[in-house]
C-alpha cells in the first residue's frame, strides 16, 4: 500500500452497477451482469495517473456489515482491514430508501464515504427524482450521480476520487453515529419512480413460463448455431475455408522443406485455425449467455426454478453457477462463494464440472460433424446429458440442509448495445488469445515430439517420441474403438485446455476422423464427462484445497471412461439400461465416498479449532 497514494475501495448493495462503474473507472475488464452474485472476490487494479498511483478495488455486494454468504463476509472483512480506504458506496437510485442503510452503517463506523448514485437516466425516465445537493447535505458526505456509459461524467467523477479534498470530504461528518436503519426520506430530496411490471417482466417472473421461455430460446439458439445451413454453421465453414484451405495452401506453395511445409501449413494453419474457425458458434453462445447475465433474465430464471433445485439439495442460486458452467467451469466455480455455507458450496463444485463449457464446443462438432446430419442435435444432447449428470450428482451429494435463498430481483432491461457489442468482443479477444498463445504453442509442440525420434529426424508419426511414451494410452479406449495412441494423447490433452483436443484432432487426422459415429460419439461422451482444465482445477483448489480438487479430477476422468464405454454399447451392443446404471451407480458411491470424507475431515478440523 505504500506504493499508492490511496486505496478507493467500491461497495454497495448487490446489483447496483459496482462492477460496472470500477471498469468505466480503471479501464478493468471485470464480470458484470444484472444478477446478484457478479463479483465473489475482490479485484484490485492499480491506475497511474498526474496525481500518483491509486489501488482501485471491487467487492462483492452487502447489505451490512453482518455479511450472510460467504463472499458477503470476506467483502465485510476486507472493508474492516482497510479503514484508511476511500469508500465509494455504489447504490442504485431506484432503491435508494434500502441502500443507505449501508451507507449510514459505513458512515457511522468512520469510513471516509463518497455516495454514487447509478440507474438514473432510467430513474428520472420513470418518474423519479433526486436532489444531489440536498442529498449530500443531509448525509454529510460526497454524492454524485454517475453514469458508467457517459465517459464525461466518469472522468469528473475519477477526478474529484483522485484530489486532495476527495478524502477529507468524505471525512466531513462526524463519526461515531449509530445506524439509523431506513429513515425515510423527505420528498424535497427524493421522490420514488412510479413503474408497474412490463409485459416481459410478468412472463418472466411467471413460474409457468420462464422456464419453457428458456428451453426454446436455448432450442433455438442451438438451431441457429448448430443447424445445418443456418448462420453459426455457414459461417464456420466460411471460415474454416479460409484459414484451414486457402491460407494453408497459399503459404505452402511458397515452402519447399517438407518438415516446415508440415510444421507451418498442418501445426498452426489447419490445427490452431481449424479450432479458430469456431468463433462465429462461439460468438452467438457468447452473446445468449451476455444478454441474459446482462437483461436480468437470470436472475428471474433464478427465481422461479429455486424449487426445481431445491428437489436436487440446492436452491436457485445454482442457477447462476449452472449459467455460467455453460461459458467457463473456473467462473462457475469461483461463484460458487455466494451460497450461504461451505457445504452446498463443495456439493455445487463436485457437480459444475459435468456442464459443458464453451471450450469443449469445438470438441463436440469435431468429432460429430462428420457422422450426424444434424449436429446440433447431437451437441443439444450432450449440453442437456451435462446438466442431468450435474443435478443427480447434486441429489447424490445432498445432505437435506438446502438453505436460505435471498435474492436482489433487478429490474429487466435491454443491455447497453456499445456495452454488449464492447463486452462480446473482449471475450472474443480471450478466446482468440489463448488458440494463438496456448492452444498454437502446445500444438506446435505436439507436432514436434510427433514428427521428430530421438536422433531429431524427421519420421513418421509411428516413430516419433511422441508415440513412444504415449504408445500405452490406446488400451484405455480400446472397448470403443480406438486403436491409436495419437487419439487418446489428443483427448488427455483436455486435462491442460480443452481446445487443444480439437486442434489435435485436426493435426493427426488432416483427411477426417477414422471412426464410426458410434466411436464419435462415445469419445464425445468422454469429454463430457472428463476432469476440466487446469485453470478449472485450479478454481476449485482456492475454494476447496488441492488435495480435494485432485481427487475429484481422477475420479471424474475414470468416471468418463466408464462413460464412454456406456455410450458405445448404446450404439452397438444396445445394452445401455445397464452399461448406464451400473455407471449411475459407480459415480454416486465415488462421489458420496469422497464427498463424506471431505465433510469428516473439515469437521475434525472443527473439533481442533474449538478445544
Amino acid at each position: 500500500m505504500n506504493a499508492f497514494r490511496r486505496e478507493i475501495i467500491f461497495t454497495g448493495n448487490p446489483n447496483a452497477g459496482k462492477s460496472t462503474l470500477f471498469n468505466a473507472l480503471t479501464g478493468a475488464h471485470a464480470r458484470t451482469g444484472n444478477w446478484h452474485g457478479v463479483t465473489v472476490g475482490a479485484l484490485s487494479k492499480a491506475v497511474k495517473s498526474p496525481r500518483g498511483r491509486f489501488l482501485y478495488t471491487d467487492l462483492p455486494g452487502i447489505y451490512s456489515l453482518d455479511g450472510y454468504s460467504m463472499e458477503e463476509k470476506g467483502a465485510a472483512d476486507y472493508l474492516r482491514g482497510h479503514k484508511n480506504a476511500l469508500l465509494v458506496n455504489v447504490a442504485d437510485v431506484r432503491t435508494l430508501s434500502r441502500s443507505l442503510r449501508l451507507t449510514r452503517a459505513l458512515i457511522g463506523a468512520g469510513y471516509a464515504v463518497v455516495l454514487a448514485l447509478t440507474m438514473c437516466r432510467a430513474f428520472r425516465k420513470n418518474g423519479g427524482s433526486v436532489n444531489v445537493s440536498a442529498l449530500s447535505a443531509a448525509l454529510g458526505v460526497p454524492v454524485f450521480a454517475v453514469d458508467a456509459f457517459r465517459p464525461r461524467e466518469v472522468k469528473a467523477f475519477n477526478s474529484f476520487l483522485q484530489g486532495e479534498g476527495a478524502f477529507r470530504a468524505a471525512h466531513a461528518r462526524k463519526t461515531g453515529e449509530k445506524d439509523e436503519g431506513e429513515k425515510p426520506l423527505p420528498r424535497s430530496v427524493y421522490v420514488p419512480q412510479k413503474r408497474k411490471a412490463g409485459f416481459i417482466e410478468k412472463i418472466c417472473y411467471n413460474r409457468a413460463l420462464c422456464l419453457p421461455l428458456f428451453f426454446c430460446l436455448m432450442g433455438s439458439l442451438f438451431f441457429l448455431t448448430f443447424g445445418r445451413g443456418m448462420p453459426g454453421a455457414a459461417m464456420k465453414s466460411w471460415l474454416e475455408e479460409l484459414i484451414c484451405v486457402r491460407l494453408a495452401d497459399a503459404v505452402g506453395a511458397h515452402l519447399s522443406v517438407p518438415a516446415v511445409r508440415a510444421l507451418v501449413c498442418d501445426g498452426f494453419f489447419r490445427s490452431a485455425g481449424g479450432v479458430l474457425s469456431f468463433l462465429p458458434q462461439l460468438a452467438m453462445l457468447y452473446g445468449f449467455l451476455l444478454f441474459m447475465e446482462e437483461s436480468g433474465y437470470m436472475s428471474a430464471l433464478a427465481f422461479t426454478a429455486d424449487g426445481v433445485f431445491r428437489k436436487f439439495g440446492l436452491n436457485g442460486r445454482a442457477v447462476f453457477c449452472v449459467l455460467l458452467g455453460f461459458g467457463c467451469t473456473a467462473q462457475a466455480i469461483l461463484s460458487t462463494r455466494g451460497f450461504e455455507n461451505r457445504a452446498m458450496q463443495k456439493r455445487t463444485i463436485c457437480a459444475l464440472p459435468y456442464i459443458s463449457c464453451s471450450a469443449k464446443l469445438p470438441v463436440y462438432l469435431t468429432l460429430l460433424s462428420s457422422f450426424f446430419a444434424r449436429p446440433f442435435l447431437a451437441v443439444a444432447g450432450l449440453y442437456a446429458l451435462g446438466v442431468v449428470v450435474s443435478l443427480l450428482v447434486f441429489s447424490f451429494l445432498s445432505r437435506g440442509e438446502k438453505g436460505e435463498f435471498i435474492l436482489e430481483l433487478p429490474e429487466m432491461q435491454l443491455p447497453d448495445p456499445i456495452f454488449f457489442v464492447k463486452t462480446l468482443l473482449f471475450r472474443l479477444k480471450q478466446f482468440i488469445i489463448k488458440i494463438v498463445t496456448v492452444v498454437t504453442a502446445f500444438t506446435l509442440a505436439v507436432w514436434f515430439f510427433s514428427s521428430f525420434n530421438f536422433s531429431l529426424r524427421y519420421v513418421p508419426a509411428e516413430e516419433s517420441m511422441l508415440a513412444f511414451f504415449s504408445d500405452g494410452l490406446k488400451y484405455v479406449f480400446y472397448p470403443v474403438g480406438v486403436r491409436d495412441w495419437e487419439t487418446a494423447f489428443a483427448l488427455f490433452s483436455g486435462l491442460v485446455a480443452k481446445e487443444n483436443v480439437a486442434g489435435l484432432l485436426t493435426l493427426f487426422y488432416p483427411a477426417g476422423l477414422p471412426y464410426t459415429a458410434p466411436t464419435a460419439f462415445a469419445l464425445a461422451v468422454f469429454v463430457l464427462f472428463c476432469s476440466p482444465c487446469i485453470s478449472a482445477i485450479a478454481a476449485s483448489a482456492r475454494e476447496i484445497g488441492w488435495k480435494d480438487s485432485l481427487c475429484n479430477a481422477v475420479l471424474q476422468t475414470a468416471t468418463a471412461v466408464l462413460a464412454a464405454y456406456a455410450a458405445y454399447f448404446l450404439f452397438v451392443y444396445r445394452i445401455f439400461i445397464p452399461a448406464a446404471a451400473v455407471l449411475v451407480l459407480l459415480l454416486a458411491a465415488g462421489k458420496r465416498l469422497c464427498f463424506e470424507r471431505i465433510h469428516r475431515k473439515e469437521r475434525r478440523h472443527a473439533q481442533k479449532f474449538h478445544r
